[in-house]
């Protein structure tokens, strides 16, 4: 990997994290839907610095290209982030069906009493 494409990927991953930090900070983004990506920042960072790793990982799990390894990894990635977001979807609809349910309660037991008086 040349130094040129080294310093790219590092300013692109600095750009990310300032981004989602700035973000977190303006509370637009929680900071517990974000950590995944911070970390693939950490991970992305240790990549570009440190090229080898990516050979010895592709070596052991036994691909044959780095860049097929790269490419499985964001697959997983994007598996891992998919599965993270649709139990966050499910918790929130859960919640959502129980407020529901509370406020139609709550709606019954006004009229109720509005009727006694």
């Amino acid at each position: 990997m040349s130094n040129r494409l080294q310093i790219l990927l590092i300013i692109v991953v600095a750009v990310v994290v300032v981004t989602a930090v700035r973000m977190i900070h303006r509370k637009k983004l929680n900071l517990g839907y974000s950590l995944l990506w911070l970390a693939l920042a950490v991970v992305m960072v240790l990549a570009v610095l440190f090229p080898e790793l990516v050979y010895a990982l592709a070596r052991v799990v036994g691909i044959d290209i780095p860049l097929n390894m790269v490419l499985t990894a964001f697959a997983l990635f994007s598996l891992v982030m998919m599965f993270y977001l649709t139990c966050i979807v499910s918790r929130e609809n859960e919640r959502s069906r129980a407020m529901t349910q509370q406020l139609a309660l709550l709606e019954k037991r006004v009229r109720e009493l509005e009727k006694k008086q």
